[in-house]
């Protein structure tokens, strides 16, 4: 084979030599040779004229003409005259039979399978039961939890009646704020008005004070002057009878107006200390005010505080009462859970036997199961055995298979040696024909090897299966052994699970009594918490009215220390006009000294002066005491102004008392209507959460009543779908895990078939297509293409395909290699040998044809399909001539003389 090989390439390489070297020289052989190959006998036509085209004998003339274009520089080629076909374009693949579905069917819980096996090969329906596992408790915590759900489902309409309850109570509380806030509007504007009023009992009282100073003024003026009116008149009268008289007197009274001179003099000290002293007490009178107006507010903010704590005191009160009804409840409640803790104290006591008979019935089990795990652990040499000969027939196939691709390889080599000599004409085409068949047969030889391998590969598997199983079996074999003192240890752990579940329902029992105790201890504290309240409710009204007295007692005060004080400035006064007096006196005894001495020189002037002195005197006597009495009357007014403008002024500040205390009492009653709210709306939301969390513990109960169903129902393994059990169902007494296999099922009828297309044929494969296949024994069914996959495999760049094919007598299996033909829409083609297809200068694949002025054009195509006949291709004429020989000498536009094989023939 290798000496062919050499022999193929050397031939080849003189063909290139010749064609590409020798190019001249080949062209100039063949314009000489052929007119003599045209130059047979003129009854030379083909002798098949019914089958083949008409066509002309060639007339002297034109070979005279194709002699002509011969010396014109034309190049004589081969041709073919060919009419365009309508072929079946059906898409040819090899692929293999799959399983329409295969699941392995594993469980969801752990236990014990008490059900009978099924074994493998038989056929099983949708939803029949392949494995059942062993409840165990499953079925009292079933119960537990609806009980659960029962005692959750009675809290709720408890719950409800108490959010009810606390959102009756908004409305009222709500109805408070809006009355109390309706009544600090009206206290503030009697704050607001009592407020205006004290400003006009100030402006009265000064005005008052005011008029005071003027009316001493007068009244001093006037009693001033009645004592020089007398002292006129008296002078008057003294002046008349005895004038001279007057003189001596004067005289005499020198003496006496010096003594009364220093008697004035010694009484201005006195004056000026009185002066001090009363001004000395005006700052105690002034400290005692101030220190009675600061404790006013203090007074007030007690009695604000006092207040305060009142809505505090009852809200304490009211909540003590509403814990009342709460702890009744509790009480309630814990006697409730007496008669359930009894019944769980019966139940307990009735798991004891039932879990004694699981011992036994565990202990009965252990037994059997050491016999498995002796029967398994014998099956485990002979699987060892199956794979250790599986192993061996590896090398083999991998041998064949290495040796099927060595004649790929060196057909393949043949072929593309046979495919470059195919100008040669006939024999070189079956030369190429043969090769393609040897081409065949080699890919042939290399699946047959890739089945053996495959073979052997899955006999591997199959024997590493079965030993895994073996193992498996030891393992399940143990895990029953150990299942089965597990299950004794269950028992006795159960035993002592329902000794321990009666001692915790006796200890819940004597919960349930502690608890009564508790509440009831609740509604006696509850009930003193009430007392206590109304206690504090008392204290806070006692603090109130403290608070008041003490707020009189400071108003009190301040009244005592504004009139000691104006008794202080009145003894200011007082000393003042005393000091104004004797210093009066001081000038009038000096003023009559010298009008002593002055009425001894005018002694004589005045007597004559003395009745017109007289007269004047009296009038000014009477004008005096009407001065007096008027200047008294007005300090009587004034006085009296004094007292009123000071009552308007107190009567103002009581209002401004009376109005904030009404302002702080409407607003107190806002907080505490206000706080009344905040306690129902907490009572509302209180409520609210009781509701939330019994909904939650129904939710709860009712999660844990699913969760305990569908626990029941994963004991029960069923068939997803009809078809065979490729695997035994799990043994009986077998302790299943989540995801313990329980079974493998596969689903044969109907059959899928699976190919690979390439990414250029793709398209033209389309879901619903008719399709056939032929399997290894010759058999050929018909189906549908049920998929065509739009992502392409990275590795091989093909596309899947799959097709459905009845099964319904199961004689189809599993993985069985299959050729796989798709119909197709058809197409018209040409029939052309491959050697006749070629290359442009861009690398595309096409023909050269001759046109009707025997010029060359070239023309893309696109093959069709690659048969032993030749190449069926499209994307020319349906009438074409195609250059078969000297295509790769000519190019677009060159000037030919064609000699058509169908004529030479």
């Amino acid at each position: 084979m290798r000496i062919m090989s050499i022999l193929t390439a050397c031939v080849v390489a003189a063909v290139l030599y010749a064609v590409v070297l020798e190019r001249d020289r080949l062209i100039g052989f063949a314009r000489a040779v052929a007119p003599a190959a045209l130059a047979g006998e003129p009854g030379a036509a083909d002798p098949n004229p019914a089958t083949s085209d008409p066509v002309p004998a060639p007339s002297p003339v034109a070979e005279s003409a194709e002699d002509s274009a011969l010396l014109l520089g034309a190049v004589r080629v081969m041709a073919r005259q060919s009419t365009a076909q309508v072929v079946d374009s059906a898409v040819i693949l090899r692929g293999e039979t799959e399983a329409v579905r295969q699941v392995e069917v594993r469980a969801e819980t752990n236990g014990k399978i008490v059900s009978e096996p099924l074994r493998k090969g038989a056929l099983v329906e949708a939803g029949q039961l392949l494995c059942e596992i062993d409840p165990g408790t499953r079925d009292v915590s079933l119960q537990e939890a609806m009980a659960r759900l029962a005692e959750a489902n009675a809290r709720l309409p408890e719950a409800n009646a108490r959010l009810a309850e606390a959102k009756a109570q908004v409305p009222a509380a709500k109805a408070r704020i809006l009355e109390a806030e309706a009544a600090v509007p009206a206290a503030e504007a009697q704050l607001a008005e009592a407020r205006a009023g004290v400003p006009a009992a100030e402006a009265r009282l000064i005005e008052a004070k005011a008029r005071i100073p003027e009316s001493e003024a007068r009244l001093a003026e006037a009693k001033a002057k009645v004592p020089e009116a007398q002292a006129r008149l008296e002078e008057a009268l003294a002046r008349i009878p005895e004038a001279e008289a007057r003189i001596a007197e004067a005289e005499a009274k020198l003496p006496e107006s010096e003594a009364r001179l220093q008697e004035a003099l010694a009484r201005v000290p006195e004056a000026e200390a009185r002066l001090a002293e009363a001004e000395a007490g005006v700052p105690a009178a002034e400290a005692r005010l101030a220190e009675a107006r600061a404790r006013v507010p203090e007074s007030e903010a007690r009695l604000a505080e006092a207040k305060a704590k009142l809505p505090e005191a009852e809200a304490r009160l009211e909540e003590a009462q509403a814990r009342v009804p709460e702890a009744e409840a509790r009480l309630a409640e814990a006697k409730a859970r007496v008669p359930e803790a009894a019944a769980r104290l019966d139940e307990a006591e009735s798991r004891v036997p039932e879990a004694e008979a699981r011992l036994a019935e565990a202990k009965a089990q252990l037994p059997a199961s050491e016999a498995r795990l002796k029967e398994a652990l014998a099956q485990v040499p002979a699987a060892e055995a199956r794979l250790a000969e599986a192993l061996a027939q590896v090398p083999a196939s991998e041998a064949r298979l290495t040796e099927a691709r060595a004649r790929i390889n060196e057909a393949e080599i043949t072929l593309r040696a046979s495919e470059e000599l195919a100008r040669d004409g006939f024999a070189a085409q079956t030369r190429l024909a043969g090769s393609q068949a040897a081409f065949e047969s080699a890919k042939a030889q290399e699946q047959a090897a890739l089945a053996g391998l495959k073979t052997a590969a899955t006999a591997i598997e199959a024997a590493k299966s079965q030993l895994e199983g073996a193992r498996a079996g030891v393992e399940a074999a143990r895990g029953a052994v150990q299942t089965a003192l597990a299950a004794i240890r269950s028992a006795e752990s159960q035993i002592n699970n329902a000794k321990a579940g009666v001692q915790s329902a006796k200890t819940q029992i004597e919960n349930a009594k502690a608890g009564i105790q508790t509440a009831e201890a609740q509604i006696v504290n509850a009930r003193a918490g009430v007392q206590a309240a109304r206690s504090q409710v008392q204290t806070a009204k006692a603090g109130i009215k403290a608070a008041e007295s003490q707020i009189q007692n400071a108003l009190a005060g301040v009244k005592t220390g504004t009139s000691q004080l104006e008794t202080a400035r009145a003894a200011i006064q007082s000393a003042k006009s005393q000091i104004r007096n004797a210093t009066a006196g001081v000038q009038t005894a000096r003023g009559q000294i010298v009008s002593a001495k002055a009425q001894i020189q005018s002694a004589q002037t005045q007597i004559r002066n003395a009745e017109a002195g007289v007269t004047t005197a009296r009038s000014q006597i009477e004008t005096a005491k009407a001065g007096v009495q008027a200047a008294e009357s007005q300090i009587q007014n004034a006085l009296a102004g004094i007292q009123t403008a000071e009552s308007q002024l107190q009567g103002a500040k009581a209002a401004v008392s009376s109005a904030l205390s009404g302002v702080e009492g409407a607003k107190a009653a806002v907080i505490s209507a206000k706080s009344q709210l905040e306690g129902a709306e907490a009572g509302v939301q209180s409520a609210r959460t009781g509701g939330e969390s019994a909904l939650a513990a129904i939710q709860s109960a009712e999660a844990g009543v699913a969760a305990a169903r569908k626990e029941i129902e994963r004991l029960k393994i069923h068939a997803p779908f009809a078809g065979l059990l490729e695997t035994d169902t799990a043994e009986l007494g077998a302790l299943m895990q989540p995801g313990s296999a329980c079974a493998t099922v596969i689903q044969i009828n109907p059959m899928k078939f699976v190919g690979y297309v390439p990414e250029t044929t793709v398209a033209r494969v389309k879901p619903g297509a008719l399709a056939g296949a032929r399997l290894t024994n010759g058999r050929t069914v018909e189906g549908k293409v049920s998929f065509v996959s739009r992502s392409a495999d990275p590795t091989t760049r093909t596309f899947a395909v799959e097709l459905l094919v009845e099964n319904a007598d199961l004689s189809i299996r599993d993985g069985e290699t299959a050729e796989i033909a798709i119909e197709a829409e058809g197409a018209k083609a040409h029939l052309l040998a491959q050697s006749t297809l070629t290359l442009n200068d861009e690398g595309k694949l096409g023909v050269r044809t001759v046109t009707a002025d025997d010029s060359v054009q070239w023309m893309d195509i696109s093959i069709l399909r690659d048969t032993r006949e030749g190449v069926w291709i499209t994307g020319l004429p349906d009438e074409i001539n195609v250059i078969t020989v000297g295509q790769e000498y000519v190019t677009n536009g060159v000037r030919v003389v064609p000699s058509y094989e169908d004529v030479l023939q």
